[in-house]
């Protein structure tokens, strides 16, 4: 949710209306990487380096307090593209 601040004129009932939708340019070039075998991931990725264990987030926040506590190397990657499984 964004911050009232940000968007004065803008109801948080009504801030829904403003998302947009996917353009038609953006959904062919996704798709394009699909058939490559690329897919967009849109969360944040936890993994532990050691393990090859993995959690999944959708938010930066969310990740901060999972790894609260964990012993062992992790890592963290950002939203993007990544290799899709059914091409492994």
């Amino acid at each position: 949710m964004r911050d009232a601040a940000a968007m004065p004129d803008c109801s948080p009932e009504k801030e829904h209306l403003l998302i947009k939708k996917k353009s038609k340019l953006r959904q062919e070039v996704e798709d394009l990487l699909e058939q490559k075998g690329f897919v967009m991931e849109r969360r944040i990725s936890v993994i532990n380096l050691d393990s090859g264990e993995a959690h999944y987030f959708e938010d930066y926040a969310a990740s901060m307090e999972f790894l609260k506590g964990k012993k062992g190397r992790w890592y963290i990657t950002t939203p993007g593209l990544r290799h899709s499984r059914k091409d492994r």
